[in-house]
């Protein structure tokens, strides 16, 4: 009996060190740099060098070997048609991270999706009927970029995820204008460089005015979504953008009696006048 725990400890001694000699937690993504990636990467504006598919799938990228996945792209662009075509400046929407890939929602990604309500259905007896209306309102216009790794994510930062990316997105700085693929009107242009929100804006338009929102609230009034943005934080200047659709309708502005701008130096000591 003491034989075979003496035998057991040792064995459990034994594999323990192997595992610790083995670092294989250590290098994969950690939480911290998955926030930080999403935070450098989501809302980044980006020239295409390669034409993005429609659909679901988009493009697939291998990150070892730097090479676009070039027959799977002719058979989705040839089913699925276009999205975006090369030279042209897009915005990455969202991350999603998978145990070997890291998928890029290019501008609102490939995939139709849906509020809530319309899955909802309401009636009496045998028979429902939904709630809204299922038309094509909603048809994305985006793709996804997907980076392709051959082993489990390991650590990587920012400027390494965007060498990965770097065969199909260049992210050499643009300014606010360059931003917006389609025509601005003058009173626009205008407010953008003065970098503030007007009426009549759509949300491209204001991103490139004042940059992404502290947060967003949205709710439902008289039957009509709305949608406010909101930069600041209170007491100090928060401006308030609200959108009806993709539209803004409505700006509103409040100090609370704090601009947070840095007053003047005294002049003289106060504590002279004792």
């Amino acid at each position: 009996m003491r034989c075979r725990l003496a035998r057991t400890i040792t064995l459990v001694f034994l594999i323990g060190g192997a595992a610790s000699a083995l670092p294989l937690w250590a290098a994969d993504l950690k939480p911290k740099s998955r926030m930080e990636i999403m935070r450098g990467l989501i809302a980044e504006y980006a020239t295409v060098k390669a034409p993005l598919p429609r659909g679901e799938k988009g493009l697939f990228l291998k990150a070892d070997d730097a090479e676009i996945d070039q027959e799977n792209l002719r058979k989705q662009i040839t089913a699925e048609g276009t999205a975006v075509p090369p030279n042209v400046l897009i915005q990455i929407t969202d991350i999603v991270f998978r145990d070997k890939e890291i998928a890029f929602e290019i501008n609102g990604g490939g995939r139709k999706k849906t509020k809530w309500y319309e899955h909802v259905e309401v009636g009496t007896g045998y028979g429902t009927t939904p709630i809204a209306r299922n038309d094509n309102r909603g048809t994305p216009t985006g793709s996804t970029v997907t980076l392709v790794f051959t082993k489990k994510l390991q650590d990587m930062t920012v400027a390494e995820v965007k060498e990965f990316l770097a065969p199909v997105l260049d992210f050499t700085p643009v300014t606010p204008m360059q931003a917006i693929t389609a025509p601005v009107p003058p009173e626009f242009r205008a407010a953008i460089e003065e970098k503030r929100a007007a009426e009549g804006m759509d949300r491209d338009m204001v991103i490139a005015a004042l940059g992404q929102p502290t947060r967003k609230v949205r709710e439902t009034v008289d039957g009509v979504e709305q949608e406010d943005w909101i930069y600041g934080t209170p007491p100090l200047r928060t401006v308030f953008v609200r959108f009806e659709g993709e539209v803004v309708v409505s700006i509103e502005e409040h100090s609370g009696g704090v601009t947070g701008e840095s007053q003047p130096p005294l002049m003289t000591d106060p504590r002279d006048s004792r």
